[in-house]
């Protein structure tokens, strides 16, 4: 006898078979969080000091096959690539020798590796520091970026706590270094060896730029904005006065004569402003032949200006007459200091590169490479030479 089906009964057949086919999807290996990946993190950083036998503590985390954070229930197996420093199987680090090391972290053979650098605090050496303004100039993130004497191995040392910085002044004495923050109205001090924030130096500058010590061993300030006149502050922070006795617009460069006479660069106003040694105002010295100065420095007895606007160093006599173009084709130069050999470097902030010329103002190369170490918009420029 034949029996026709219910017609639910197709139904409930084909709901069956949907449910089976969805069970036994579930099961598809794809859905298993497996570990694929996996990274390796320091407790403090990449960089040892020999001279204190530093170590650092590692740690690897793990992530599945879809970028998720997963735990890691397998062995760590550590090892580094050379002698330099030592790595047990607990991931701690201990610095030996001066030079660098890879380490490498391997999980069910899935493998990670960390760089570590051992150095020696104590070790005669050269340092590059470059404060980054960004580009467009004015735009964050901002940093203050470490160099060796050759330009290379960038490091940031300082990112955090900076509002458009703009020079900076170490004071080896006290193991401090100051930077000044034009858009947060202060000079900041931060620790001499780690970069870290300290405190404020100096608050409630109007937009302050340039930051010098002068005869006198008292900080002068310059300023942006407000009524522009050169503010002074013992080196611990106590404001002193208002030195000049009149206010230059968006100064940004200044710079002693033989004579403890004080000149500042006016951006805008494109001149260089002359002040004797109590701050009284002795007139405009140079108002010609520039179209946009920032910094300013004597050199024989002949002022040298860097011109951020037309891309050039600029040479006049003790007189303010204009002498001739020291060295042309940069962009956007700002930022000036010497290394022992009377080379000068100088921030070329089109091209985000810090250039050396010789002490005629020869062009000798890009110390500082274009975009090193995410370099965007070179401000100041700073020489350090410790332990010399």
């Amino acid at each position: 006898m034949n029996v026709k089906p219910k017609p639910y009964m197709k139904y409930l057949v084909a709901l069956l078979l949907i449910a089976t086919l969805t069970h036994c999807g579930s099961d598809n290996s794809d859905d298993v969080k497996v570990l694929a990946r996996i990274t390796i993190a320091s407790e403090n950083g990449n960089k040892l000091d020999i001279l204190t036998a530093e170590t650092t503590q590692l740690s690897v985390n793990g992530f599945d096959q879809d970028g998720g954070s997963i735990s890691i229930t397998g062995t760590v197996t550590w090892s580094s690539n050379n002698d330099n420093v030592s790595v047990d199987q607990n991931g701690l680090v201990t610095a030996l020798v001066v030079g660098s090391s890879t380490i490498t972290a391997e999980v069910e053979t899935i493998e990670s590796t960390f760089k570590i650098t051992v150095w020696d605090s104590s070790a005669p050496r050269t340092e590059i520091y470059v404060s980054d303004a960004g580009s467009p100039v004015g735009s964050a993130p901002f940093q203050i970026l470490k160099y060796d004497e050759n330009g290379e191995n960038p490091e940031v040392f300082i990112g955090e706590n900076l509002g458009w910085p703009q020079d900076i002044l170490f004071l080896e004495d006290d193991g401090h270094v100051l930077i000044s923050n034009l858009n947060d109205n202060s000079i900041r001090r931060h620790d001499i060896k780690t970069g870290a924030f300290v405190n404020n130096f100096a608050n409630g500058i109007s937009g302050p730029t340039r930051i010098k010590i002068g005869p006198d061993n008292l900080l002068y300030a310059l300023q942006w904005t407000g009524n522009g006149k050169v503010r002074r502050y013992q080196l611990d922070g106590t404001f002193v006065d208002e030195f000049t006795s009149v206010g230059v617009t968006q100064s940004i460069g200044l710079d002693w004569d033989s004579g403890g006479n004080l000149y500042v660069a006016s951006f805008s106003g494109t001149s260089i402003r002359k002040f004797d040694t109590s701050g009284n105002d002795q007139g405009i010295f140079i108002s010609s032949n520039l179209q946009g100065p920032t910094d300013i420095w004597f050199d024989g007895g002949d002022l040298w200006v860097n011109d951020w606007q037309s891309g050039t160093i600029k040479r006049f006599d003790s007189q303010g007459d204009f002498i001739g173009n020291v060295a042309s084709g940069l962009s956007q130069n700002e930022g000036i200091d010497f290394l022992k050999n009377g080379d000068f470097l100088i921030g070329n902030g089109g091209t985000g590169a810090v250039k050396m010329y010789s002490s005629t103002g020869s062009f000798k190369k890009d110390l500082v490479s274009s975009g090193s170490g995410g370099l965007q918009g070179p401000n100041a420029v700073r020489v350090r030479n410790v332990n010399q």
